[in-house]
């Protein structure tokens, strides 16, 4: 297992996945894609980064599109969803080199090791891949929201989320043609343009920590090529102590 990550632009990342990525309307879960994202996670390990990953329920789930359930309800589904989705994630990557840990904000005796802050923390520094499920464990918060907390908690570089754009843009692009494409942004002109990228609560806590956010299309371009530097995607960055 390789370690050095002297060349790495950015060492200690957290990744945020959309569930979105392991399945759709039609096919709940898709082993060609776990195994995708399993390589990508590998490659980035193997290239000497620290990582940690958080995984949506998209495929399964949606919390704010299940009108017909209490909204509380419904978002403790989507949480519980998530830790399905991180089971197959931490599945796949088990019969890898790696050391794996599933770590889970809600209590899932059997099945994942609650979070705790101290033990994950100490497994990231020793290269141990991590996975959170569970989202905060709180309703009303999304999955954006737990990967902006994990990657303060976790002291990360970075914050990368994988999505099937390009980056931000104005609006969305599969809606609107017109939609300018942003390759830099500060945390203070996201908001302020109230893009969807990201939840607000995960702006300001990124912001807060003085973590950059960094966008890109998960499909098309290499983890690896993210923590080296390569610039594909948007940036999002300009914290408080800048």
């Amino acid at each position: 297992m390789k370690n050095d990550s002297s060349h790495l632009k950015y060492r200690r990342i957290i990744l945020k996945l959309s569930g979105e990525f392991f399945g759709n309307k039609i096919k709940t879960f898709d082993q060609a894609a776990i195994n995708y994202t399993m390589g990508q996670i590998v490659s980035a390990r193997e290239a000497g980064a620290r990582i940690g990953i958080v995984v949506g329920a998209g495929n399964i789930i949606r919390g704010r599109d299940a009108g017909w359930m209490n909204k509380i309800d419904a978002d403790m589904c989507g949480m519980v969803a998530t830790v399905i989705n991180s089971t197959l994630l931490y599945s796949a990557l088990s019969k890898t080199d790696h050391d794996v840990r599933l770590s889970s904000a809600l209590a899932v005796d059997g099945v994942a090791q609650r979070f705790n802050k101290f033990d994950d923390l100490e497994f990231y520094n020793s290269g141990g891949i991590l996975i959170f499920a569970g989202g905060t464990g709180n309703p009303l918060f999304t999955t954006d929201t737990a990967a902006a907390v994990r990657a303060a908690e976790m002291c990360a570089d970075v914050l990368i989320k994988g999505t099937k754009v390009a980056g931000v843009y104005s609006a969305d692009p599969h809606k609107n043609k017109r939609a300018t494409f942003y390759r830099e942004l500060s945390y203070d002109q996201a908001i302020e343009k109230n893009l969807g990228v990201m939840d607000m609560a995960a702006f300001n806590i990124c912001r807060e920590a003085n973590i950059p956010i960094y966008v890109y299309n998960f499909s098309q371009h290499q983890l690896s090529d993210i923590i080296t530097g390569k610039i594909v995607g948007t940036i999002i960055s300009g914290g408080c102590d800048d």
